[in-house]
């Protein structure tokens, strides 16, 4: 697919056919993401894929209590519902891909040094730097979603789980340190997505 069409045809899916994805897939996937490039070439992500029906079914159990335990004092039970819902809509996708940043050193300790030593800590640091442990993360999604189409899979990168992320973590066992930014379903469209309308060029480039 020439690289234009396919950044233009690429769409975020919400439903999906059952059609299982085979762990060449799995790993074409990911071997697509890591080549993204990443601050001081750190390489800050990990990657965990769930695949059966049973556990990404468990997930979303996971997701709903932990959007209920967020919620719960919120009064109106159908704004509640309405967000599990949100949240949720992966349970009925083959493939639930969870995107987790790991740790970013920065490539020359003496910046670290520098930073620590005028009483910034270490996420200081980068928060502002630009934050180059999250775009990493980003473009290592970007790539994801973008080998999926090239695969014939539709996708969707998700935060809202994320209010979750205490009750995922506990449900994978991620390791102490690793912070969730994203799950992303993926798997054969069930519908084709609609034209997408961009904003003009005048709006979003400035040429000085």
């Amino acid at each position: 697919m020439e690289y234009n069409e396919l950044l233009n045809k690429r769409r975020s899916i919400r439903k999906y056919l059952a059609d299982s994805v085979d762990d060449n897939t799995i790993e074409q996937l990911v071997s697509a993401a890591v080549t993204a490039p990443s601050g001081c070439n750190s390489q800050c992500w990990r990657f965990v894929a769930i695949r059966t029906p049973e556990k990404i079914s468990a997930l979303a159990e996971a997701v709903e209590r932990g959007v209920r335990r967020f919620y719960r004092d919120a009064e109106d039970e159908n704004f509640v519902a309405s967000r599990v819902k949100q949240t949720t809509f992966f349970k009925n996708a083959p493939l639930v891909i969870l995107v987790y940043l790991t740790e970013m050193k920065y490539h020359d300790p003496r910046v670290e040094e520098y930073y620590s030593a005028k009483g910034y800590g270490h996420s200081e640091m980068l928060s502002t730097l630009g934050n180059p442990d999250m775009l990493s993360v980003g473009a290592a999604v970007e790539n994801l979603l973008l080998k999926a189409e090239e695969l014939g899979l539709g996708a969707c990168w998700m935060n809202d789980p994320i209010v979750s992320a205490e009750e995922i973590n506990e449900f994978i066992g991620a390791p102490e340190g690793h912070h969730l930014m994203s799950v992303i379903p993926v798997g054969k469209p069930a519908y084709v997505p609609r034209e997408k309308q961009m904003k003009p060029m005048n709006e979003v480039l400035e040429l000085i």
